[in-house]
Formats: structure tokens, C-alpha cells, sequence
């Protein structure tokens, strides 16, 4: 019995020795493979340092050592900023040492803090943003807005441009005009509130742009709509967030074709289907991604139209011939529980016949009863 015993201690104890060994060994293997921050090539924080936009991790990165204050300020990797809530003195700071010794090498500016004049900051800086090719001006005063973009063909290579104002624009303005104008704009982002067409801007001739993707998100008209889309033949994305109906009973046709055109959203504001239809067919034959939005109008037979299936296969079948994807998102009010919900339940059955059902295009919708209202929401 002892002996039995001792051997299982000695089995026991080998193989404890064993693990240990093991462990060790994968520890100091773990150990030997370990890479620190501080052992990454420059090309990797190159990488790393490109998300650094923000003052705060800027500062953090930027004085831990001398390595990395010498990539930061004695190299040529381009930089982006960002300035957002910060303080005036970290402000001040930020413009001093990071900003104004970087201006040659800055890629992105992005400036989102009301506080801050943009027309003082940027007016100083835009002789020596040689390589800035995307500018992003968010809860901007809309008086500083089209000073700014007076200014702007003074950047070499500027293809992005977002532009957001927290207040209305009064002032008749030229910004449109001076927007189209921009030698080099690719992506052009615009929520400019009371943002018009000045009746100086006519239907495109023999002056384009070279814009390709347009955001408008302030409200306006298919006649202004259709100006600007004469100005823009490389068009390829179009979004549009408040369009509201034509002033003219017939919308023209120009000369321009938009045959890069591959994707729109359009949220209409009461238009009625009559002159959206027209629209379709003079500048969108060449759509593959059509998104359309139609927010609560009242549920009335024009705006019925909208959910019309008949009318909208002729539409598709006839000269939206690429359309892939079709996304429809329609809301009524002021249906009854009876008359009108059972003619709005008729109207969206159509939905479910075999056109719709081969092109893989699927539809859902719900009726909700408040006390002040009735709301019908049909949607793909």
C-alpha cells in the first residue's frame, strides 16, 4: 500500500511540475511578444494619429514624449481638426501651438462651437490651407455664411463642404451661385435655413459644376430644384429634405442630362404627384436607389397618389428602367375609421401584386387613432 501511494505522489508531483513548467514557459513567451505603444512603426501611428481630431486626445497623444511631439510637429502627415465645446483658453491654445504651426498640413477642419467667429478664425488661416480638402461648418451664425464662402475658391484643392446654420438667413444672398462656382467641390452638404435661389441664377449654359454629391436639407422648390440640377451633369447622389411644389403648372425640361445620377431621396412637402411624376421622367431615367418621403399631409385624392400602385408601376416600368431599390415612406392624417381608412386599405392592397412581388419590393403599414387625430403610415 505505501508503495502504490508513493508512486501516486511521485506521478502527482511530475505532473504539478509539469504545469508549472508550462506555465512559465507560456508567461515568459507571453512576455517576449508583448509590443508597447511606444514600438509601433511611424506609418501605424500615422494611422492612429489620423482619428486624433479632437483638442483633448490631440493634447493627450501629443506630449508624452519627445518621439511623438516630433511626428506631430516636425513631419508631413496630414492632419485633421476638430474644434467643438472647448474653452477660450484652451481655445487660444489649441489656435497657437497646433492649429496656426500645422495650417499647411491640414486635410479636414471641422468647426462645430457657435461661440467662435469662423470668419476670424478662417480668414487668417485660408492663404495657407493648401491641402485642405474637406471643410465642415456646423451651428454657424447664417450671417457668416456667405462671407465664407466668398473666400472659398481661395482653397486649392477643397472637393467636401458641410455647412449647417442654426438660424435663418435674411439677407438676399448669392451663396447658391457661388457654391456651383467652386472649381473643385465633389460632396456638397447644405442645411442653410430661408436658403433661396436668387432669380439672378438662370438655367445652366455652358458653365458647370463638378459636384457630384449634393445634401440640401433646407427647404425648396422644383423650380429651383431644377436650375441647380442643370448646373451638376456629373451628378451622382442627390438628396433633397424639404422640396416643395412648382409655381408653374408645366416643369421644363433642360438640356442637361444627368446620366451619373445613381441614387435620390426626396421628402416632398405637399407636392403633388402630377409634378413629381414629371420630375422623375425629365432628370431621373437613369436612378438605380430611389428613397421618397411624404410627411402627413392630409389624406386627400391628390396625395393619394402616392399610393397608387397602378400609377407608380407605369412610372417604373415605363421610365425608371434601372431602379433596384425603391423605399417609399408614406404618412396621412385625418382619416375617418370608416370612409377613408377602408379606401386607404383599397389603395395599398395593390402593393401585393406580382410586379411588385418580382421586384423583391415589400410593403407594411399601421392606422393609430389619438384624440386629435387619425395617422396612416404605409412604408417599405
Amino acid at each position: 500500500m505505501k508503495r502504490k501511494n508513493s508512486i501516486k505522489d511521485y506521478n502527482n508531483n511530475n505532473k504539478r511540475q509539469r504545469q508549472n513548467k508550462t506555465t512559465i514557459d507560456t508567461n515568459s513567451s507571453s512576455k517576449e511578444s508583448i509590443t508597447t505603444f511606444e514600438d509601433l512603426p511611424n506609418e501605424l501611428l500615422y494611422e492612429i494619429f489620423d482619428y486624433l481630431i479632437d483638442y483633448h486626445a490631440f493634447q493627450a497623444f501629443c506630449y508624452l514624449n519627445n518621439r511623438f511631439q516630433n511626428l506631430f510637429f516636425h513631419s508631413n502627415f496630414p492632419i485633421k481638426i476638430n474644434i467643438r465645446e472647448i474653452s477660450k483658453s484652451e481655445f487660444e491654445y489649441y489656435l497657437t501651438h497646433i492649429i496656426k504651426p500645422c495650417t499647411k498640413r491640414i486635410k479636414v477642419f471641422q468647426l462645430s462651437n457657435p461661440c467662435i467667429d469662423p470668419c476670424l478664425l478662417l480668414f487668417s488661416l485660408m492663404k495657407h490651407l493648401t491641402q485642405l480638402t474637406a471643410l465642415v461648418l456646423n451651428k454657424i451664425e447664417a450671417n457668416y455664411i456667405e462671407p465664407i464662402v466668398d473666400h472659398l475658391s481661395s482653397l486649392p484643392v477643397l472637393s467636401s463642404l458641410t455647412i449647417i446654420s442654426i438660424n435663418n438667413l435674411i439677407k438676399k444672398n448669392n451663396i447658391y451661385s457661388k457654391l456651383l462656382r467652386l472649381s473643385k467641390l465633389k460632396y456638397c452638404d447644405i442645411i442653410i435655413k430661408l436658403l433661396q435661389c436668387p432669380k439672378s441664377l438662370l438655367v445652366a449654359t455652358n458653365e458647370f459644376s463638378t459636384i457630384e454629391y449634393l445634401i440640401i436639407d433646407n427647404e425648396i422648390s422644383i423650380d429651383q430644384l431644377t436650375i441647380i440640377l442643370s448646373y451638376v451633369p456629373q451628378l451622382r447622389h442627390l438628396s433633397i429634405g424639404n422640396l416643395t411644389e412648382s409655381k408653374h403648372d408645366q416643369i421644363e425640361k433642360d438640356a442637361v442630362n444627368l446620366n451619373h445620377l445613381k441614387s435620390a431621396s426626396l421628402k416632398l412637402i405637399c407636392v403633388p404627384f402630377n409634378q413629381f411624376e414629371t420630375l422623375m421622367i425629365n432628370y431621373f431615367r437613369q436612378i438605380q436607389v430611389l428613397s421618397i418621403a411624404t410627411p402627413f399631409p392630409r389624406f386627400n385624392p391628390d396625395i393619394n397618389e402616392y399610393i397608387n400602385a397602378d400609377r407608380w408601376q407605369q412610372l417604373i416600368s415605363t421610365h425608371l428602367l434601372n431602379l433596384r431599390i425603391f423605399d417609399l415612406q408614406y404618412a396621412s392624417r385625418g382619416l375617418d375609421p370608416y370612409n377613408k381608412h377602408q379606401a386607404f386599405e383599397t389603395l395599398i392592397d395593390k402593393f401585393n401584386s406580382k410586379f411588385w412581388i418580382e421586384h423583391q419590393w415589400f410593403f407594411n403599414w399601421h392606422y393609430r387613432q389619438t384624440t386629435s387625430s387619425n395617422y396612416a403610415n404605409f412604408y417599405s
